[in-house]
């Protein structure tokens, strides 16, 4: 069959017009006769359709690639041959790649991030069922009506056991975001395609591909042997904490990448500070207190901070381990003043000129991280207890999957697949059914289904944003309860979008995400809780990650009391020096010091393991404290240059980023860890 062109018709598929071609087949504007439908159909070249291999290939991924029903997957109507031509034929989807929106420079941070966490939950979808895509890639990103992304060229993966290269040697990859493994022409995994994605969320970022060399080998050389790339480096204004993210899904040994695309992508949302927004119940003022500080800072004469009579402090538990950190809103900010913002670090005067008291040094405030479970539970209405069945339960079969595993009575069975929740993407879902798999008792009115894995969640209600907004309904607030050792959030009654039947959640914060159990039943009569799916869930435990409880967690606590000490201890020192300094030199020496005080620090935070809960605001935190340490480099580089508008500039980035701090420490403060003087 030559290639076709306008009006030819193809297994009953009218060629409408070209969309693109590329080294594997055309893509053509065609319309399916038989249901008067716009697809886009791709056509082969002759000489893979001829190669025997890739024609069994591309049968069976067909097949299963046919099966896959998600919502950010291109749907294949039909894989077949016509003429001895293969043909895939798809979903049209009307809008730009990805690529498109890289070159035309459409992609901020947020839109970028928001489309890739969409192509993340496609490869996990597709990796659960054993396909690897082999070739993400910008260009294979289409972006639909409202932001929607769908990842496309599913037809051209190959199976976990498939070779890298085909016969011919030609690598099955991209060559600007292809993994090392399959540079090498090894076994590609699911990791290779995060590496491939990591890669693209490069490009999506800098607007450049990670390695930019002059010729393919040079690229290729570059994967196999060359350090990951640092955004820092071509874009200053991103945070080092995206760095790490960076040289972790682009590691040279897939085994130090992460699991899985989802992960790479909560990472790389934690590392820019664009988790989703807390969904918790408001504090009552009757069981918090807190104390701001006093106004802006002046300049002039060091000056006490005084106390707001009109304001009270957070009480403190015992033993609470105190902490200090010196950043104070700048003069012009809007931004609650808080006994944190204390300690006034001056920025001295312009290089050219002796310094001078340029600001207001107060008492340093000291960060309390203390354990406030109490409050915290009675503010959102929570008391642990209501235990949800009983934990000594002996079932007598159990299953895992990924990090959770649950025993379950005679009855139940394992099902060959998960159902679909929407909103939900589990990482390794582990499905049980009541009657047992494909249908029987399963797909009664009075069956239970229950899903269990890890979900990609961050806040206080540890549910992601994509479920909440599938509801019928505002999200109710949850019950405490215990599944044996762990404690759990309780979601009783959910009405979702396209589910017949009520949905009860269970939601358990760990170290690697949210252990998320839902019960499913296709009968609306009840939104109880079903016993049985309860007495499973009770029945949940964890390996390889570890359980956070839902109270402020007392072992974080310490590590921010102590970092938050030690930052108080630096910028005190630096403090003094840049107030004392009498030339551009010592100006420049103390800017420094203050830079990697705040810089140490940033990396200390960034360091820690937070419950999904708080991971965002800490990740906030961090990023506010990399901020500053970037501003006293600043400040420090035009002292020594004797650039006076630059350190104008630097100052005045000092203000608002201590403003930055002032604002997510008050966001950890009522999450439980508060300010107190």
């Amino acid at each position: 069959m030559d290639s076709p062109h306008s009006s030819t018709v193809v297994a009953g598929y009218r060629i409408d017009g070209t969309l693109g071609e590329g080294g594997m087949g055309t893509v053509y504007r065609a319309t399916q006769l038989s249901l008067e439908r716009v697809v886009a159909l791709k056509v082969l070249t002759a000489e893979l359709s001829a190669d025997p291999g890739f024609r069994e290939r591309f049968r069976r991924e067909g097949l299963l690639q046919a099966a896959l029903d998600h919502p950010h997957i291109v749907t294949v109507y039909e894989a077949g041959e016509t003429d001895n031509r293969l043909f895939l034929a798809m979903r049209m989807v009307e809008g730009p790649t990805l690529k498109d929106l890289v070159h035309r420079r459409q992609l901020d941070d947020r839109r970028a991030l928001r489309l890739l966490t969409q192509v993340a939950e496609a490869l996990d979808a597709a990796h659960a069922k054993g396909l690897i895509h082999r070739d993400v890639k910008p260009q294979n990103v289409l972006v639909g009506a409202g932001d929607h992304a769908y990842l496309a060229d599913f037809g051209l993966t190959k199976a976990h056991d498939d070779a890298g290269m085909t016969e011919t040697g030609q690598f099955v990859g991209t060559i600007d975001y292809i993994s090392p493994e399959q540079a090498r022409g090894a076994g590609a995994t699911a990791r290779s395609d995060v590496y491939a994605l990591t890669a693209v969320l490069c490009e999506c970022l800098t607007g450049q591909v990670p390695y930019v060399k002059a010729t393919e080998e040079r690229v290729l050389m570059a994967h196999l042997t060359e350090p990951p790339p640092s955004l820092s480096q071509v874009r200053p204004d991103i945070p080092a904490a995206m760095d790490e993210v960076v040289a972790e899904g682009m590691a040279k040994d897939p085994e130090d990448r992460p699991a899985s695309a989802g992960e790479l992508m909560l990472k790389a949302r934690r590392a820019l500070g664009m988790m989703p927004a807390a969904q918790a119940p408001q504090a009552s003022t009757d069981s918090t207190r807190l104390r701001p500080t006093t106004g802006s800072p002046t300049r002039g004469p060091r000056t006490a901070a005084k106390s707001d009579p009109g304001a009270t402090r957070l009480a403190a538990a015992a033993g609470a381990p105190p902490g200090v950190v010196g950043a104070p809103p700048s003069e012009s900010s809007a931004a609650p003043r808080t006994a944190d913002a204390d300690t006034r670090a001056s920025t001295g005067a312009p290089p050219t000129t002796a310094a001078t008291d340029r600001a207001s040094t107060g008492r340093g405030g000291f960060l309390a991280a203390v354990l406030a479970a109490a409050v915290l539970a009675g503010a959102a209405g929570l008391l642990l207890g209501g235990s949800s069945g009983s934990s000594g339960e002996a079932f007598s079969d159990s299953a895992s999957a990924g990090h959770v595993e649950l025993s379950f009575p005679a009855g139940w069975q394992r099902l060959a697949s998960a159902p679909t929740i929407p909103g939900l993407t589990f990482s390794q879902p582990l499905a049980l059914a009541q009657g047992g798999a494909g249908g029987g008792a399963a797909t009664s009115a009075s069956a239970q289904r229950l899903l269990a894995g890890e979900v990609s969640a961050s806040g206080p209600s540890l549910l992601p944003r994509t479920f909440t907004a599938a509801l019928n309904g505002a999200l109710p607030r949850p019950e405490a309860v215990q599944l044996g050792a762990l404690q759990a959030y309780r979601y009783s009654g959910l009405s979702v979008r396209d589910l017949s039947g009520p949905l009860t959640l269970y939601a358990v914060p760990t170290s690697s995400g949210v252990a998320t159990l839902a019960c499913l039943s296709s009968s609306s009569s009840s939104s109880a809780p079903a016993a049985q799916c309860a007495q499973i869930a009770a029945t949940l435990k964890l390996g390889g990650t570890t359980a956070f409880g839902l109270a402020p967690s007392p072992r974080y606590a310490t590590a921010l009391g102590r970092t938050f000490g030690a930052l108080r201890n630096g910028i005190g020192a630096g403090t003094a020096r840049l107030r004392a300094a009498s030339s551009a030199s010592a100006q420049a020496a103390a800017a420094a010091q203050l830079a990697a005080a705040y810089s140490s620090a940033s990396r200390a935070i960034g360091g820690l393991t937070a419950s999904p809960a708080v991971q965002s605001l800490n990740t906030s935190v961090a990023g506010s404290l990399t901020a500053l340490g970037r501003d006293y480099a600043a400040l420090a580089a035009a002292a020594r240059a004797g650039d006076e508008a630059a350190y104008t500039q630097a100052q005045r980035a000092i203000g608002g980023d201590r403003a930055r701090v002032a604002q997510a420490l008050a966001a950890l403060r009522q999450a439980g860890y508060v300010v107190s003087g």
